[in-house]
């Protein structure tokens, strides 16, 4: 028999308690029962708290059935089952099976029923400057939506991510594990990963460095925190390309440095731009010089050369964010401006998560020496959230050839859905939206007419469920030029016809709309 059947005096008495204070809370605070129903499940859970918590009920009891206890109260059944499952997540309760409710043992809860309930006017201790510095820049940044993948910027091919030889490498993994090997590694990273690294760059970009450069980060943000923690003071003058990553920007912009913009011609980032420039406290010189972001212009060997002396000259640090070099050099590869570096002056990122899927969380960060044991101070008094799970099937991702098999691959479908995407934009979209020359990266733009607002379009297009970046937002402060920033590859190619059918049918109701205001 149910306990409710067994204990029916106490029960009764109970609910009927239950039920006077119920009525009394909803008639003090205006509710009833047709308006007020988040209330009324609210306020059934709390009173079974309190009678839980004042051991009214205790350990073992079990709880009457809703459908019985909404009769019995004059609730809907709905009402009694949302209490129910509150006081499961709380804790306050336990669900068995085809059995019912029981009162759980809270001897041990560290958080007590009237800390939920009174209301308290409680001071905290403010923010940080830095803090609130990152929350202010928070909305310069082109962040991620959790509505489909397609068209975002930066994500390669995942149907092609090969699963089984991962899970394989991670099965072989935990087969062979030493006790040893679960204790702390490494605080820049696995010596393998570190290694396969160093080989893997010298046989793709002929970059030639020690592994022990080599740090071991999540992305190009990660490697930025780093470089700025370890370089950066107040009004330090950090020159960026103009365009440029917008989540980038906000980074410096949030560690308070003074942003110098330098504009991009043919050759990548003009050095003339800066000719009136009279740096007082220059430090970071930020660019994208293989595929410059987001235009796609690859910054010339010439010009590399120049920008090196140019820092020299200035005793600037260059920050080299070769994000996508694996797809932008692979036809016409131009020396790397580390490769070229003869001054140790250049710090080099790069990132695994456009090659094989972001999800990975997986880069790199080649320092020069002078500034490694500083850097591994900083690791070893903060996080270290890199799985050395994942960096060891990394490295023997690498170790296996299968990173260079997989590359291969990617790099042949990241060509196909290049150009069918470029055809059947132009097949959808009339003149008013002109698509860009493909680069050799993995993103796309299409500039939009002057007048019409790209952030308001961007926010069109993601209610269906189609994700593009402004172009206006990588701007720094200057005119700042519309139009929208795409992926194309993460997704198959019936579904890019698709979805830019769709994008064309939305843009162009969103532009009549427009043209009639």
């Amino acid at each position: 028999m149910f306990f409710y059947l067994s204990h029916t005096n106490f029960f009764f008495q109970y609910i009927s308690i239950l039920k006077t204070k119920l009525n009394s809370l909803l008639i003090s605070h205006g509710f009833s029962s047709d308006n007020g129903e988040r209330s009324l499940y609210m306020k059934l859970s709390n009173s079974f708290m309190r009678a839980i918590n004042k051991k009214k009920l205790v350990k073992g009891y079990q709880l009457p059935p809703t459908r019985l206890l909404a009769k019995d109260m004059g609730l809907s059944r709905s009402t009694v089952i949302k209490a129910y499952e509150i006081l499961c997540l709380e804790n306050y309760i336990y669900a068995v099976q085809g059995s019912g409710y029981y009162v759980n043992d809270i001897k041990d809860k560290k958080i007590k029923y009237s800390l939920r309930t009174q209301k308290q006017i409680t001071k905290y201790p403010e923010v940080s400057e830095r803090a609130e510095h990152f929350s202010s820049n928070i909305t310069l940044m082109n962040r991620g939506h959790n509505k489909g993948i397609a068209f975002r910027p930066g994500l390669p091919p995942l149907d092609v991510f090969p699963v089984r030889q991962w899970q394989n490498l991670t099965n072989n993994y935990w087969r062979d594990i030493k006790y040893s090997d679960m204790s702390y590694s490494h605080t820049l990273g696995l010596d393998c990963l570190r290694r396969n690294i160093a080989d893997y760059l010298k046989m793709y970009r002929n970059i030639q460095c020690d592994y022990s450069q080599i740090i071991i980060v999540t992305g190009s943000l990660h490697s930025l925190s780093i470089i700025g923690d370890l370089l950066l003071n107040k009004k330090d003058e950090v020159v960026v390309e103009n365009p440029t990553y917008a989540n980038a920007l906000a980074v410096f912009k949030s560690l308070k440095a003074k942003i110098v913009p330098a504009e991009i011609d043919s050759e990548g980032l003009s050095l003339d731009s800066l000719s009136h420039v009279k740096l007082k406290k220059g430090k970071l010189i930020f660019t994208t010089p293989s595929n410059q972001y987001p235009t796609g212009v690859q910054m010339s060997l010439k010009r590399r050369l120049e920008l090196l002396d140019w820092a020299q000259e200035n005793n600037m640090i260059i920050v080299e964010d070769d994000y996508d070099n694996e797809f932008s050099n692979w036809e016409s590869p131009i020396t790397s401006i580390f490769g070229l570096d003869k001054g140790n002056r250049v710090f080099y990122q790069g990132t695994f998560n456009k090659i094989l899927h972001p999800s990975i969380r997986l880069g790199y960060l080649i320092a020069p020496p002078h500034y490694v044991d500083s850097i591994k101070a900083m690791f070893e008094q903060s996080l270290r959230f890199i799985s050395p799970v994942t960096q060891r099937v990394m490295s023997d991702f690498i170790e296996k050839d299968y990173l260079n098999q997989h590359l291969r691959k990617v790099v042949q479908v990241v060509n196909e859905r290049k150009q069918f995407f470029v055809e059947h934009f132009k097949n959808v979209f009339d003149d008013s939206v002109k698509i860009q020359p493909a680069n050799q990266g993995l993103h796309l733009m299409a500039k939009l007419p002057d007048d019409m607002c790209d952030i308001e379009v961007s926010k069109m297009l993601i209610d269906k469920e189609i994700i593009s970046f402004p172009y206006s937002k990588y701007f720094i402060k200057t005119k700042k030029e519309k139009g929208l920033v795409m992926g194309f590859s993460s997704v198959s190619t019936p579904v890019i016809k698709q979805k830019l059918e769709k994008m064309a049918r939305a843009y162009t109701l969103y532009k009549c709309k427009n043209d009639q205001t």
